[in-house]
């Protein structure tokens, strides 16, 4: 019988740790995923604990006077408000199937071949479960999953972190009125909005907690979805910004989004475009050829659509690795005719939320911002 070596001279210390970096920066959200509770997207990771759900700490601001002067501290402590989330993990695994015919072709190790198949795959495999959290509903179902009455109770649970469009009085407790407020001209995206989702995110109960930079700044960050984008690039107020207000000398016009696309920071928000929100995965193209999650079609003023747009701060979305991507192969099939490579993962997904016994499941690091969509003519 025919023998084949795969991954021969490949290094698996090496490559694990560069797939799961390369996987991570093709998701989009690399920049916002960090281990600590401070970080957007708060990474756990846990190979060692039995079962199949991971316990995930969320902590509360202190918000006690403290003592001042000679008073004593002992006896007048602040109890540190500790509540937590469980979020349930899988395995997920693909692979790719070669003949005898197709190895002889390639003198090249099969499994770096086709690492950058693979990593394409479980790139997009995160990026939409990551969007799928964004707009789950209290229960976690997602959005386009929910019933009328979940939807309806998502946005009671969170009206202190949700926004429909230019004003607070759009409001209202039954999410599809709410949304029908909105209309193509007051209610696109725009700086005006951004940052009145900034100021409900520092007045909301409990405050959601703005994202620090290692240089000590604050900031909030709105994943956009691509049409609210591009209203947000096009609004009056932000290309004058971008004409008077940034860089001209140096390598000014290499980061001035009047040039070159990116992201555009505003009133200490950093909007950042998510194409996923418009686009569906590939293999869940719908009649209707969009993310039903994060665009509603036909539910805003005259029958507009929506876009959702997610203001983020700590702790918004957990991210539980249990086991790093690893290199799994086939063995031969067929009298070795047929080998094969792949990659298999475990890890979980959720949006996180306060839940101290209440049942009110709010939010903790997201307020949801809803805006009238105006397509391309």
């Amino acid at each position: 019988m025919a023998e084949t070596t795969l991954l021969s001279g490949l290094d698996l210390t090496k490559w694990r740790p560069k797939f799961i970096r390369e996987t991570s920066r093709q998701s989009g959200f690399d920049a916002y995923m960090g281990t600590s509770p401070t970080d957007i997207i708060h990474v756990v990771n846990d190979a060692k604990s039995s079962g199949y759900t991971i316990r995930v700490p969320l902590i509360a601001r202190l918000q006690g006077n403290g003592v001042q002067g000679n008073s004593r501290l002992g006896g007048s402590e602040e109890r540190m408000d500790q509540y937590h989330q469980d979020i349930t993990w899988d395995y997920y695994r693909n692979a790719i199937e070669i003949s005898k015919k197709e190895r002889e072709k390639a003198a090249v190790n099969l499994l770096e071949e086709r690492t950058p198949l693979l990593r394409e795959w479980a790139a997009e495999l995160i990026k939409y479960q990551m969007i799928s959290c964004f707009h789950t509903m209290s229960d976690g179902t997602a959005y386009a999953d929910a019933s009328a009455g979940t939807r309806n109770t998502f946005v009671t649970n969170n009206s202190d972190r949700v926004l429909f469009g230019k004003l607070k009085s759009n409001y209202n407790a039954t999410m599809a009125t709410a949304l029908a407020n909105l209309d193509t001209t007051d209610d696109i995206l725009s700086p005006t909005i951004g940052s009145l989702a900034k100021r409900i995110a520092r007045t909301a109960t409990p405050h959601i907690r703005p994202y620090k930079t290692e240089d000590g700044r604050e900031y909030f960050v709105m994943f956009c979805h691509p049409l609210s984008f591009k209203s947000l690039k096009t609004n009056a107020t932000i290309i004058a910004n971008n004409q008077y207000a940034r860089a001209r000398e140096g390598n000014g016009m290499d980061k001035n989004p009047l040039f070159q696309d990116g992201d555009i920071i505003d009133d200490g928000i950093i909007y950042r475009e998510i194409p996923e929100f418009w686009s569906p995965r590939q293999g869940d193209i719908s009649s209707t050829n969009v993310n039903t999650n994060t665009h509603l079609v036909g539910v805003g003023a005259s029958s507009a659509d929506v876009g959702v747009n997610f203001l983020c701060g700590q702790q918004a979305i957990g991210w539980v690795n249990k086991q790093a991507a690893t290199p799994i192969t086939k063995k031969e099939d067929d009298y070795g005719f047929f080998s094969g490579v792949g990659v298999e993962l475990a890890h979980g997904c959720s949006k996180l939320r306060w839940n101290n016994g209440s049942g009110t499941n709010k939010d903790l690091g997201i307020v949801t911002v809803y805006t009238a969509l105006v397509a391309d003519a």
